[in-house]
Parts: structure tokens; C-alpha cells; sequence
């Protein structure tokens, strides 16, 4: 607990008590589950169906699954725990490291609502699995841009450094899509128009 006080009082805008940081820390798992669960069972498809189609590749169950819900989910909540509550397996986060997993957590909320939701959405590919709850998302994002003011100026360049790496992790997903439609042949489908309703091989 000493280690999260002295954590406290280095980046976050409330002082050295932990309460805010866990209050922040619980709404980023909870919000980072519900919006990764309704990615998954939220819409008629997928979240990796959706994003296939619209590429053209078949992402089957057992990869999509594991790699867009599962390891993804770890992910958000590692990079939370250390950014928001500067801890992680390997002992106490150091504050500039923290302001950068900050950085990351906002840079990746912002990315993921923009170019795998409201684009989509506003481009008429629809359904889009998970929308709904990128409100949450835009709520989290100023909340911990309001809670950690003071390591975000206090580490500037390090904070922006976090902002970029988590929006073009989002990105790389995009990147991921493509490659599997390159180097799997048999997955290859026809592409989503946009304006249309998915594609019947993208349900299945």
C-alpha cells in the first residue's frame, strides 16, 4: 500500500490517497470487460467477423476468439494496473513508467472508439460489435486525463510517447486483418460493401 501511496502523490491530480486510484482503477477493468464482451456477444457477428468482412478473410472462432477477447482483454488489464494503480508482476511501477501506460490507455481507448467503431459506423458498415459501449470508453479516457493531470505534466513527452504507441496498437490490428488475408488463401472471401448487409459467410 506504501508503494501505491508513494505512486499517488507522484502522478495522480488527487494526492497521495490510493482511493481514487483504485475507484479509477475498477471502472477501467469493468469498463475494458464490458466493452471486449459486447465485441464478442454484443451483435448478430463478432467483432473479428465484422472486421474480416470488411477486408475479406474468413477469421475463424478458434483464432479470433482467443487473439480479439481473450489476450486482448489481459492486455487492457495489465496496461491498467500498471498505469492506473503502478503495479505489475514484476514489483512497483515507476511514475514516468506509469504516465507512459497512462498514455497508453488513452491513446487506445481513443483509437479503438475512432477507427474500429464510429468510422465504421458513420461508413455504414453495420452491425458494429462493441459501439455502444465506446461511451464508456470516451468517459474513461477524461477521466484519467482529469485524474493523472499531474504526471501527464509532469512527463509530457513520455505521456504523449504512450498516447501514440497505444493508438497505433489499435491500428496494428487492422495490419493483422490484412496480413491474414495475404497469407491465407482459403480464408479469402469477397469483401463487405459498405451500405450492404454483411455477407452470409461472415455469420457462419
Amino acid at each position: 500500500m506504501d508503494a501505491i501511496r508513494t505512486y499517488a502523490e507522484n502522478v495522480s491530480s488527487f494526492g497521495g490517497s490510493p482511493f481514487w486510484l483504485f475507484v479509477i482503477l475498477r471502472l477501467n477493468l469493468a469498463f475494458s470487460a464490458i466493452h471486449i464482451f459486447e465485441e464478442w456477444r454484443g451483435s448478430e457477428v463478432p467483432l473479428w467477423r465484422a472486421f474480416g468482412a470488411i477486408e475479406g478473410v474468413y477469421v475463424p472462432d478458434w483464432l479470433g476468439f482467443p487473439l480479439f477477447t481473450v489476450l486482448l482483454l489481459i492486455i487492457l488489464w495489465i496496461v491498467g494496473v500498471g498505469g492506473i494503480a503502478g503495479q505489475s508482476v514484476f514489483g512497483p511501477v515507476a511514475p514516468g513508467e506509469g504516465v507512459f501506460l497512462l498514455g497508453v490507455i488513452v491513446g487506445a481507448l481513443v483509437s479503438d472508439s475512432i477507427f474500429s467503431h464510429w468510422i465504421l459506423y458513420l461508413t455504414r458498415f453495420r452491425p458494429n460489435p462493441g459501439l455502444r459501449s465506446t461511451s464508456l470508453y470516451v468517459l474513461e479516457a477524461v477521466l484519467i486525463l482529469v485524474a493523472f493531470w499531474k504526471g501527464r505534466s509532469v512527463y509530457p513527452e513520455i505521456a504523449l510517447s504512450g498516447i501514440v504507441l497505444g493508438a497505433l496498437f489499435f491500428l496494428a490490428v487492422w495490419g493483422l486483418i490484412v496480413a491474414l488475408r495475404l497469407c491465407f488463401a482459403p480464408w479469402r472471401r469477397t469483401p463487405w460493401l459498405n451500405w450492404q448487409p454483411i455477407p452470409s459467410w461472415a455469420r457462419t
